[in-house]
């Protein structure tokens, strides 16, 4: 009897033992296949306050984007200029963000490391909305030739709204080192701005320019395109190089998404936008959000070579930079229609 009790006991302790060395196995089996299955990478974007509807929407209406949150998750800081965003982004806070044209072949050209990787929003010369310069309807500006001694709004020098302020006075016969003044504002102090005598124009980007219309007593006086008269990739998505290479499949993925969502929203703009706006995401008055004309946009999120071109030579005219920087290695189009 007591042989059977001791063999009964050893039966179970195997048994014990061989479940244990199971759900070990299973253990082991989950953690291997953890390991392959990697946690998602997280990007930490530095953004603005307009412009950026597709690129907000994939963290707003996360469960959409067919890779978030299994290939990638976002971080979106929001700064007023690109001067906030590229000191951010110099102290390795940020893994990139968006960033004007222009700012982006300046800041190559000053030694930051960056790549463009896709396109968020254009300056088109034949579609969408420009950015526009407005005034006081009483103070009776009609173009850029009327802003002589005058003081106008940008939200940072060196920017894209300074460089079409500077190429309209140009092309307007008036030298925009010496006639005329500049007060860098955030956007959405412009309307105030210009309301309180502060400035005598501000500039307006969307939602802005449809808020100001619609108040009644603002008029539009030049826009973006009558100094720089060619399409502009006037948004993009920049990333370090270095994340770029250790993160391929996770910039990959938020590059389709990107692709993805920007598409969405064209074919269901009055909806997406009513999400970025329950989500508190954009503060504007609702009726006119919903129904402004929006920048020109592509769904592949492609770039327009020729307008880099372009406005490098508008740079090197101004003296923003003082030899051209290749342009081959600050454009990265591999992530686009992968």
């Amino acid at each position: 009897m007591k042989r059977l009790i001791t063999g009964f006991v050893l039966i179970l302790l195997v048994g014990l033992l061989g479940a244990c060395g199971s759900d070990n196995q299973k253990d082991g089996k989950a953690s291997a296949e953890g390991k392959k299955v990697d946690k998602p990478v997280e990007i930490k974007l530095g953004v603005g306050y307009a412009t950026e509807e597709n690129l907000w929407l994939i963290k707003v209406a996360s469960d959409m984007a067919p890779n978030y949150g299994e290939k990638y998750t976002l971080d979106l800081q929001q700064f007023r200029a690109n001067t906030d965003r590229l000191n951010a982004y110099r102290a390795n806070q940020i893994d990139g963000g968006t960033l004007g044209q222009g700012a982006s072949i300046m800041s190559v050209a000053q030694g930051v490391d960056l790549k463009v990787v896709a396109n968020i929003a254009k300056e088109s010369m034949d579609e969408g909305f420009n950015s526009t310069f407005m005034g006081l309807k009483e103070a009776g500006y009609k173009s850029a030739a009327d802003l002589k001694g005058k003081t106008v709004g940008i939200p940072d020098f060196k920017s894209p709204s300074d460089m079409w302020v500077r190429s309209s006075v140009r092309a307007a016969g008036l030298n925009p080192d010496k006639d005329i003044n500049y007060a860098v504002l955030p956007i959405p102090a412009m309307e105030e701005a210009v309301r309180s005598g502060k400035i005598d124009v501000g500039m307006f980007p969307q939602p802005f320019y449809d808020m100001a219309v619609n108040s009644g007593d603002l008029d539009s006086v030049f826009n973006s395109k009558d100094g720089v008269p060619v399409e502009e990739d006037f948004l993009n998505l920049f990333l370090n190089p270095t994340f770029i290479d250790e993160n391929q499949e996770a910039v990959q993925a938020l590059v389709e998404d990107l692709q993805f969502m920007t598409q969405y929203y064209l074919e269901n703009t009055v909806e997406a936008r009513q999400t970025l706006l329950d989500a508190e995401f954009v503060l504007a008055e609702p009726k006119t959000y919903l129904n402004l004309t929006d920048y020109h946009r592509v769904t592949d999120v492609s770039f327009d070579r020729e307008g880099w071109d372009f406005v490098q030579e508008i740079l090197l005219k101004e003296g923003w930079i003082e030899k051209e920087v290749d342009l081959d290695a600050l454009i990265d189009t591999s992530f686009i229609g992968n």
